[in-house]
């Protein structure tokens, strides 16, 4: 274990965390980081920040070239830096700044290049949950033990950072009905496989009971569509029919029901599973309903 470093951003706050061996501060130059950003890009709408055009060197002329459609992959400047005092590597601290994007509801990054299609500027779009007390710097040390707990099997810490990457895919503005419920559920299928890693069931559950056993394993309130088979149903003819609530992808205008908001109730469903995968422990939360557009206090003290 060596003492390791990184830059990582975009946050819009003087982040200060200070965890056992890991601390987190604002960069020196952090405020005009920010005001460059928030002030003065031309890419910005209600809150979220979309990828620049694409720009291409003609080869023969030289001449730089907008093209008529995105870069996709984009950066924004970093904003704090991470610390660890006993790191086991890059792959450490990337981890943690995975587990703060999450509990900070802002995509975070260490890489020069993080950033699809869109990203958030400011908290508040992403999960369904408020930090209370001291639960940042205990979200760092759960992340922390999970590092370490789960060391001699990286996957692990994969699919958390796969669930949680699925997490924000799913709430791209621009995306249509069928991609935020695909990326959603592949969310929810990182969380079963991680479950299953570190829970291991007597006998594998069937597919359309998998998201009730992951509810009883962890302690989360098992939503009323997650016991019906019409969910499992949907993925099933989303990724092998292109089909999606019985018409061609892109093509349904409406969810299953009126009654039921997958996108919402997807997301929160991921939010509790993730944070009881990672050791969260706040039952106020975990058991909370997920049909609502309010705001939970997540306690992890």
């Amino acid at each position: 274990m060596r003492k390791i470093e990184n830059e990582f951003g975009f946050y819009p706050e003087p982040l200060e965390i200070k965890a056992g061996s890991i601390k987190v501060s604002p960069l020196s130059e952090f405020h005009s980081i920010v005001d460059s950003v928030l002030d003065a890009h031309e890419n910005i709408k209600d809150d979220w920040i979309y990828a620049p055009p694409q720009r291409d060197r003609d080869f023969i002329s030289g001449e730089i070239r907008e093209q008529p459609y995105s870069s996709r992959v984009f950066s924004l400047p970093k904003t704090h830096m991470i610390e660890h005092a006993k790191a086991t590597g890059d792959e450490h601290l990337d981890f943690l700044v995975w587990a703060l994007s999450f509990f900070l509801d802002m995509r975070l990054t260490t890489t020069e290049a993080g950033f699809l299609d869109a990203t958030p500027v400011k908290p508040g779009k992403i999960v369904d949950f408020v930090l209370l007390g001291q639960s940042c710097e205990r979200a760092v040390e759960l992340a922390d033990s999970f590092w370490v707990t789960n060391h001699s099997e990286p996957r692990n810490a994969r699919r958390f950072e796969a669930a949680v990457h699925a997490l924000f895919l799913g709430q791209y503005p621009q995306a249509l009905l069928f991609e935020s419920f695909i990326h959603l559920y592949t969310a929810i299928d990182a969380c079963h496989a991680l479950t299953k890693a570190l829970r291991p069931p007597k006998g594998d559950p069937p597919y359309g009971k998998r998201i009730a056993w992951m509810c009883g394993e962890l302690a989360i309130k098992t939503p009323a569509w997650a016991v019906s088979p019409s969910v499992s149903a949907i993925r099933n003819d989303a990724l092998h029919e292109a089909l999606f609530m019985g018409a061609p992808l892109g093509f349904a205008a409406s969810q299953s029901g009126p009654q039921i908001n997958f996108r919402l109730e997807m997301t929160a469903l991921v939010c509790r599973l993730l944070v009881a995968l990672i050791g969260g422990n706040d039952a106020s939360y975990l058991g909370s309903p997920v049909n609502t557009r309010q705001y939970h206090g997540l306690n992890l003290s």
